[in-house]
């Protein structure tokens, strides 16, 4: 059970991660930006939006990749998530100074985890739903959308295209409160960036800022981009 345990606390800060960093980062945008213009949009409308777009997704694909050294044990991922809680992908961690790449398959009552070495190990669900429960981040009441609904002094930034499409820029702050319950061990508000579609209101990127851990962790960022938008994932479990 311990080793199980091990294995699971690893993939919390991915699995939760499109939850912990919505509304949230440190810096600004990709490199130095140019003075921008006052932006004309209503940043609390933007994130209203983005609630309800989100809320009714059936379906999400995303990556993750970090920026500096936060104190999480992830380094990237790329992960296909259903409403129902099922899920397939990799993510890459970092154990020891050492990169070591995952992959995780959850699909109905089973969770599947393949290391570098070996074969999949597979585990109860419930298990791993003790820890972390992927079906919460499509959930209307549990997800992403409820903790949109939660953000404080919400900003509107600027407008700026994301993977070919124009989104807009709003800072944000998740109180812990809001994701204690969803991100194990977060002990701060998060505050940070989200980048919402102008077109259809659907989350584009968010970049979280973590700080650095009381242990003496490094600090940095997390980004997520979301890729896909309910499309027809036919996640089965591994051979």
């Amino acid at each position: 059970m311990s080793r199980l345990r091990g294995r699971l606390v690893l993939l919390v800060p991915v699995l939760s991660a499109a939850l912990a960093v919505t509304g949230c980062s440190g810096g600004g945008g990709e490199g130095a930006e140019p003075a921008a213009a006052k932006p004309t949009f209503d940043g609390a409308q933007e994130l209203r939006q983005a609630a309800t777009a989100m809320a009714g997704l059936k379906s999400l694909g995303l990556t993750l990749s970090t920026e500096g050294e936060p104190a999480v044990p992830v380094r990237g991922g790329d992960l296909k998530l259903l409403r129902g809680g099922d899920a397939d992908g990799t993510v890459t961690l970092e154990q020891s100074g050492q990169t070591v790449e995952m992959k995780i398959v959850a699909t109905g009552e089973t969770f599947y985890v393949k290391g570098a070495t070996g074969g999949w190990q597979r585990y109860p669900k419930a298990i791993a739903a003790a820890m972390y429960d992927p079906s919460a981040v499509l959930d209307p009441q549990r997800g992403i959308s409820a903790l949109l609904q939660k953000a404080t002094g919400v900003k509107a930034e600027a407008t700026e295209s994301v993977g070919g499409k124009e989104s807009h820029r709003v800072r944000a702050t998740l109180p812990r409160d809001a994701i204690g319950g969803l991100v194990p061990g977060l002990t701060t508000d998060v505050s940070g960036q989200i980048w919402v579609a102008k077109a259809d209101h659907r989350l584009l990127k968010v970049r979280g800022e973590i700080p650095a851990a009381a242990q003496g962790g490094g600090k940095g960022s997390v980004v997520i981009t979301f890729t896909e938008f309910d499309a027809p994932y036919k996640i089965k479990a591994p051979e």
